[in-house]
């Protein structure tokens, strides 16, 4: 066979590879899907006596869909959505009639009303659509007969995201979790580089990169409540909801040490902006709780095994911080306070007492630490 034709046949070979793989992975969820579409529609006929309830199966895959995600949130957003674009159609077809202007005024209007309500970008696209519907589909009774197809649907999408969920509920937790941690390690490297050249671009750049943190934080908080609407409706609840407590109060710790870490990040860049005297242990400091921010990034769901690195290096972080000489100087003593502050948030985050942090701190604030050479 020629190179060629080989070449071409071993590409065909990995693309169809790729496609099987990203098919055995989400089978599941296919099937999912598929079920709560075939459930929805079975209800809104013969339940609800809906003659042709094309919308309810339709409401159910799109508030299910195939990604883990908000079930619950994005059933309630389509219903909303639902109700905003048949109010504001209704509306039109009443005032202006049906035709191509108005399906553009219909859109941008209703679209616009979402926007302003708040809306994610499922309500504000279902809001379109519904609204669509309507104006293109007019009939006597067509704003309830959608209004209903779409309360079916969103119901089987909840029973089916949250009761019969193929996903592993604390997944989405960790992999949150993981990316936070790992993101404000990265701040913290920056932050120490910044100190250790005394780079007044680099700090300002870290000082730009610890405000983007909140959204890995928000990303945390929602992973979280997610894990936790999915627990609720478990056979295994008590279990899955004993598991999930010490990961939901991780999550606020986490939060507070990316505030002091923005802190942080000011009082380096003000420092180093009116030429304060910098210790160099000041920066050391810095670097040891960006390692502690890795490792904990790096630990499993049970945090004892990581625990004795992280109070190590924590302790080592405020050792340092507090031979570090600040010249009673107000921006280089905010470093040090953020950085003791830092590793408490840490060590909590980790799972430690909080009592046991503080006297594991005071302890390590007190050690002498022989002076740099000059």
């Amino acid at each position: 066979m020629p190179s060629r034709d080989w070449a071409l046949e071993q590409r065909v070979r990995g693309v169809a590879l790729v496609r099987f793989a990203a098919l055995s992975g989400s089978w599941r969820a296919i099937v999912q899907s598929a079920l709560a579409a075939g459930v929805a529609w079975a209800i809104a006929r013969l339940v609800v006596g809906q003659p042709e309830p094309f919308f309810a199966p339709a409401a159910a895959v799109i508030s299910l869909g195939l990604s883990r995600g908000q079930p619950r949130r994005r059933a309630i957003e389509l219903s909303a959505g639902v109700a905003v674009g048949i109010g504001i159609a209704a509306a039109l077809v009443y005032l202006i009639g049906v035709g191509a202007i108005q399906v553009a005024v219909l859109v941008a209007l209703v679209m616009s009303v979402s926007l302003l309500l708040g809306g994610s970008q499922v309500l504000i696209n279902q809001a379109a659509v519904s609204a669509l519907l309507i104006m293109t589909l007019p009939g006597q009774g067509a704003e309830i007969d959608r209004f209903l197809d779409a309360c079916v649907g969103g119901a089987v999408a909840i029973v089916f995201g949250l009761v019969l969920s193929f996903h592993e509920p604390f997944a989405a937790v960790e992999e949150a979790r993981r990316g936070a941690l790992d993101n404000l390690a990265g701040t913290l490297e920056a932050i120490a580089g910044a100190l250790a050249a005394r780079d007044l671009g680099a700090a300002e750049a870290a000082l730009t990169g610890a405000r983007k943190l909140d959204s890995g934080v928000d990303v945390l908080y929602n992973a979280v409540t997610e894990a936790g609407e999915t627990a609720a409706f478990s056979p295994r609840r008590r279990s899955l909801l004993e598991e999930l407590d010490p990961q939901a109060g991780e999550a606020p710790q986490i939060d507070y040490a990316v505030r002091d870490t923005r802190v942080l990040a000011r009082a380096t860049a003000t420092a180093i902006r009116r030429k304060a005297r910098l210790d160099p242990r000041l920066g050391e400091a810095v670097a040891e709780l960006a390692i502690t921010a890795q490792a904990l990034g790096a630990a499993g769901r049970d945090r004892r095994d990581a625990r004795p690195e992280i109070r190590e290096r924590a302790s080592r972080a405020v050792e340092l911080a507090g031979a570090a000489d600040v010249h009673n100087s107000l921006w280089p003593t905010m470093i040090f306070g953020q950085t003791r502050a830092l590793a408490f948030d840490l060590l909590r985050a980790s799972g430690e007492d909080p009592d046991a942090a503080r006297a594991l701190l005071d302890a390590a604030a007190t050690t002498k630490i022989a002076d740099p050479p000059a």
